[in-house]
């Protein structure tokens, strides 16, 4: 039973400077995937790119008809 209570004591066991902070890596990887989520809808977006799946199957048929 005394094991127990020593377990229920996790208060003490927190470093209490760094209680409420984030690690440095989880920072740097947070902004970093916000950053390129931004860089990526900004290259491959059909709004900033006008690139189209549909255009790009319409571009592919006419080659094809050409070569015909």
């Amino acid at each position: 039973m005394k094991y127990e209570e020593e377990l229920d004591n996790i208060e003490e066991m927190q470093a209490k400077d760094t209680e409420h902070e984030l690690p440095i890596g989880w920072l740097i990887l947070f902004f970093g995937l916000i950053i390129w989520g931004i860089w990526y809808f900004y290259t491959y977006s059909p709004m900033t790119t006008g690139w189209t799946q549909a255009g790009e199957f319409e571009k592919s048929m006419q080659e094809y008809k050409i070569k015909k």
